[in-house]
């Protein structure tokens, strides 16, 4: 079961990744409605083929990738957090009246990065 779940994940990973194959390969088998569909009939010296076309929908999809993220579903609301009840806060000035925390006075171990690091021997 594992693996047919796996089988059908990479599947869709990979239908994804190769989106503008599948517009290829349609491009293959359709050719003939691609030609007729195409825009540059009365130009036939640039060899277009219907590839205008196949261009067309290779940009469209690219600008529905590209154009605005997918919408989340808890943006409408605007109360996510539950509300806080005031009362139980602590008055905003009346942590500032108390003494500052003592600074840190680390020093550096004298001889021991040496014996760590050492380069090496060429």
């Amino acid at each position: 079961m594992q693996k047919i779940v796996a089988a059908i994940l990479i599947l869709a990973f990979l239908g994804q990744s190769f989106n503008q194959y599948w517009y290829f390969l349609d491009y293959l088998v359709e050719k003939k409605e691609y030609i007729a569909r195409c825009e540059n009939k009365a130009r036939p010296q640039m060899h277009c083929n219907g590839q205008c076309q196949l261009m067309k929908k290779i940009r469209a999809q690219q600008d529905k990738e590209q154009g605005r993220p997918p919408e989340l579903k808890l943006a409408g609301k605007s109360e996510i957090i539950p509300p806080v009840n005031e009362s139980l806060l602590p008055p905003v000035g009346e942590h500032l009246d108390r003494q500052p925390l003592p600074t840190c006075t680390m020093t550096l171990p004298k001889g021991q990065p040496s014996l760590l690091f050492r380069p090496p021997v060429i």
